[in-house]
């Protein structure tokens, strides 16, 4: 039997996926049907929906993105991105720059946030502070961490695919990468004398299409 060629995963992969998925989701909203708001076990159902949901979107993301087909195209609240990502992974949001908007996918770019609270934690990090800001047509992101940092010599190494410093999958950093590149950006790897610094830069949504 021959190998599956690497072009072909993307939509090898979705096809796969697609119908367990569904199936999935088809499952936990019967289930959820069956429970009233009042039943201990409604909000665990609504975090499952929830989570099948974020699958869904990152599956249709990553699909678009294998075959060369631009990003979801969507107006996303920097604020709301922000709040989102770190309450599930306890990190600090200090700046969050409410009104600012960019345009892209928010699954892709809530999950890229993700992966650098995740690479933090992984790291012994023990405090994971998050803070936006904006100068003229451009957002950067700050991911900084108290963790056992990078090699300065590794800095530019750190998004290759297959990097890792701890004996992981070497793909976290990797999609990060990917995604911000996918959304016309660029991340930085910042050591620090404790910790690391993840710097994310987006262009912001036009004013103009903020105004219409």
């Amino acid at each position: 039997m021959n190998g599956i060629a690497p072009e072909r995963l993307p939509g090898l992969i979705g096809h796969e996926l697609r119908n367990p998925l569904a199936a999935a989701m088809t499952g936990a909203l019967v289930a959820r049907d069956m429970v009233d708001d009042a039943d201990p076990r409604a909000p665990v159902l609504d975090g499952v929906l929830r989570d099948l949901e974020r699958m869904n979107c990152l599956l249709d993301g990553w699909l678009h993105a294998a075959r060369g087909k631009a990003t979801r195209r969507e107006p996303v609240a920097v604020d709301e991105l922000l709040a989102a990502a770190a309450a599930r992974h306890g990190a600090e949001v200090l700046t969050a720059c409410p009104g600012a908007n960019v345009v892209g996918d928010r699954a892709l770019l809530e999950r890229a946030l993700e992966n650098l609270f995740e690479n933090a934690r992984n790291a012994g990090a023990t405090r994971v502070r998050v803070a936006a800001q904006t100068l003229g047509d451009e957002l950067t992101i700050h991911v900084e961490d108290d963790g056992c940092g990078v090699p300065a010599d590794a800095a530019d190494r750190v998004f290759a695919a297959g990097w890792s410093g701890r004996g992981g999958a070497g793909l976290g950093l990797y999609a990060v990468r990917a995604t911000v590149a996918a959304h016309a950006g660029h991340v930085r790897c910042v050591p620090l004398p404790r910790g690391t610094r993840f710097s994310i830069t987006l262009p912001l949504q036009a004013a103009r299409t903020r105004n219409a």
